[in-house]
């Protein structure tokens, strides 16, 4: 596997820039050739897009040209402003608590905030079905924020979450509580459940967790990420098995969290997780002066986003990889065209792809630096809305105010570079 080595934040930009500076120009001739950008029927890549130097990125074999941002969510209070997308079968897209009909050119508000577990069958059957977080601050809301909390039933190593489905496209839902059995061993320790459900071929459903024993030794304070099946349409949730755990007693980084599954066609699943890249600015990252609560880690470290995968539908995994290095809360869209889109934040908001699967990595791509919030600050995601076409959403902090943020959105136009 071909990875790029962890490398200062200086050194990535430098490299970005210098590749963006060194890549070829059109061939002689070339001004008759269509522009594939005057092609593409989004209304949000414009013909001029393409032809900005400051709007174009060209990775390996890819032309990335950056359209137009819009503010989709306005500006409120919140205790994470999280930015999450999701793009429904017949079309329609949400985020946070907007729904676009028309690919994203006007927004209405929807009937809830939009859940980052949120899954859909393929259609014929189109059922959507989705963990709610249930994280709340006296501060402030905390709607939209990634985590999943269980609560605990009179059966042991039995507990219990907020679930629902949806029969049109998710406009309106249904609760159907969900059950979730976990081994002894960490049915005591602090976890929640994180981040996507997935399908795999055989109609069952995957989804990550990650937890950690805050009063154990030093190997069993970091997270580890660990994944529960479902073969009922999410009824019931099983462990299924531990994707990665670091059982060095070294305070090396928080561990594994935040993970993002994605299934391939031939059925292997990857796991891209976060391992640290926090921040001391973060009203989320201390313990409020209160010496009783340890904290295992250094939270000024920054580590990589690492990758693990799956051959036997999560049942045992790969040893992890670093991909990046830094990152929190990666996101991972396979496109239509069988390119991988990351997204990841922290410091800034970050770009990168893979056209073979996640064997190999492109430069990394920066678009975006902002103020961070009281907690998850450049937690982004994206969604391929169009062929070819990826909206990346995030949150803009206000500088006077970091309670307040509004969630905006990037369109990306990928095609390969040449055509």
């Amino acid at each position: 596997m071909r990875i790029y080595p962890p490398v200062h934040l200086r050194t990535i930009l430098l490299s970005v820039a210098v590749f963006i500076c060194l890549a070829p120009t059109p061939a002689e001739g070339a001004e008759n050739k269509p522009d594939p950008v005057s092609e593409t029927p989004h209304w949000s890549i414009l013909p001029e897009h393409g032809q900005a130097k400051p709007r174009v990125t060209y990775v390996p074999g890819l032309k990335i040209i950056r359209g137009t941002t819009q503010v989709i969510a306005p500006e409120h209070r919140s205790f994470c402003p999280a930015g999450s997308v999701f793009t429904f079968n017949n079309g329609d897209i949400q985020v946070h608590d907007q729904r676009s009909t028309d690919s994203g050119k006007t927004w209405e508000p929807a009937g809830h905030i939009l859940e980052n577990s949120t899954y859909q069958y393929p259609t014929p059957d189109n059922e959507v079905i989705m963990f709610q977080s249930s994280f709340s601050s006296e501060d402030a809301t905390g709607e939209g924020r990634p985590e999943v909390s269980l609560v605990k039933t009179e059966e042991d190593g039995i507990f219990e979450a907020k679930f629902f489905r949806s029969k049109d496209n998710g406009k309106t839902r249904e609760s159907d509580p969900a059950r979730v059995y976990l081994p002894e061993g960490i049915r005591d320790w602090r976890g929640v459940l994180c981040r996507k459900i997935v399908g795999l071929p055989d109609g069952s459903l995957l989804v990550s967790m990650y937890t950690r024993n805050e009063k154990g030794p030093v190997h069993e304070k970091k997270f580890r990420s660990l994944v529960l099946r479902s073969t009922d349409r999410g009824k019931t949730w099983h462990y299924l098995s531990t994707i990665a755990v670091d059982h060095s007693e070294e305070a090396r980084g928080e561990g594994f969290d935040e993970t993002s599954l994605l299934v391939l066609p031939d059925g292997r699943v990857q796991a891209y997780m976060r391992s640290g890249a926090s921040y001391q600015g973060s009203m989320g990252s201390h313990n409020y002066g209160d010496e009783t609560v340890d904290m295992p880690f250094g939270y000024a470290k920054q580590t990589p986003v690492y990758l693990a995968t799956s051959l036997d539908g999560g049942v045992t995994w790969g040893t992890p990889d670093p991909i990046t290095p830094f990152g929190t809360w990666p996101d991972a869209q396979r496109m239509k065209s069988g390119v991988i889109a990351v997204t990841y934040g922290r410091p800034g908001n970050w770009l990168m792809f893979s056209q073979d699967d996640g064997m190999s990595w492109g430069p990394i791509m920066p678009f975006f630096q902002d103020l961070y919030p009281p907690d998850c600050g450049n937690y982004i995601s994206t969604s391929e809305i169009a062929p070819g076409v990826l909206l990346v959403v995030y949150a803009r902090t206000n500088p006077n105010d970091h309670w307040q943020s509004s969630i905006v959105g990037t369109y990306f136009h990928v095609v390969p570079d040449g055509e």
